[in-house]
């Protein structure tokens, strides 16, 4: 048995609607049916009787649901009493977030829920996409920020913020940078600059799409920082890519030109976070604030 397990019974039987309980949780409806069907093989019992098209108790989810509401309760009063600086130990909340690609989302984490929520102490560790999913899973982090891919692990929960268009950046000597758009096809004998081998979206997406395509090309130049790239890319020493929610300061250097696909390559940013884990007061928070920002509640 698992807390959430029990907090997602308190939700049904207020909404006594599995969507409207799983909008509530920020989960998708098939998480919470399926973790109610688990626990109530788990325990041998019914906790809801689904028929007529209605959702009630049954007997014994009704004394599931009232030793139920005294846990969440007194789990609730452990984490506001931990939260009160005087002699208790401040809240800690320990996120990830790609450096390159989510960086436009720092303001929002360091200034405004800094600020709306002072005692909690903000743990970021910048590092990519597939860490962020092994760290949630090994649970050096409650949450993080990432770039979906085609597919995310069945034990993840993921909430779509917003959407980003991909681009071209090029140098504004280049050749292509008086066009109003690019295609794939007059990049395939570019010198490509890519971050990191293997660890960024961009590449994954870029490769992608040039195999989609049927154009071979090689990447043969990669970088640590970022910086780097994009000092290269103002000489006109090759191109690089760009996404939407990267920092507003790299993408406005001078000597750079940034450029849409001519056949638009969108991609969505989200927060992600274990399905099977109690998630802490502090990353509860987080996520509640999330959604107020972007006028998801």
């Amino acid at each position: 048995m698992e807390l959430r397990q029990l907090e997602y019974i308190d939700a049904l039987y207020r909404f006594k609607n599995f969507t409207k309980a799983a909008q509530h949780l920020h989960v998708t409806q098939p998480t919470v049916t399926t973790a109610v069907k688990n626990l109530e093989k788990e325990l041998g019992v019914l906790i809801f009787d689904r028929s007529g098209g209605n959702l009630t108790l049954t007997p014994a989810g009704e004394e599931i649901l009232h030793r139920s509401e005294v846990i969440l309760e007194n789990v609730e009063k452990i984490y506001d009493r931990a939260s009160i600086t005087d002699g208790y130990q401040r809240q800690e909340l320990n996120l990830g977030m790609p450096p390159i690609s989510c960086a436009k989302l720092y303001p929002m984490v360091l200034q405004d829920f800094a600020k709306e929520e002072p005692n909690v102490d903000l743990i970021i560790q910048d590092i990519c996409n597939h860490e962020i999913i092994e760290q949630i899973q090994q649970g050096g982090i409650e949450a993080g920020f990432l770039i979906r891919q085609d597919t995310l692990p069945e034990d993840m929960e993921y909430l779509n913020l917003e959407k980003g268009v991909l681009q071209v950046l090029l140098s504004e000597n280049h050749p292509l940078s008086q066009k109003t758009s690019v295609s794939l096809e007059e990049l395939a004998n570019e010198e490509i600059l890519m971050y990191e081998k293997g660890t960024s979206y961009t590449e994954y997406r870029i490769r992608e799409e040039f195999f989609k395509k049927g154009i071979t090309v090689q990447f043969r130049h990669y970088f640590k920082n970022f910086s780097t790239i994009y000092d290269l890319v103002s000489q006109n020493y090759g191109i690089s890519f760009l996404l939407e929610t990267t920092s507003p300061v790299l993408s406005h250097m001078t000597g750079i030109v940034t450029l849409p696909f001519t056949e638009p390559m969108t991609y969505q940013m989200g927060m992600i976070w274990s399905k099977s884990r109690f998630l802490s007061q502090s990353c509860r928070k987080f996520l509640h604030f999330v959604c107020e920002q972007y006028h998801l509640n």
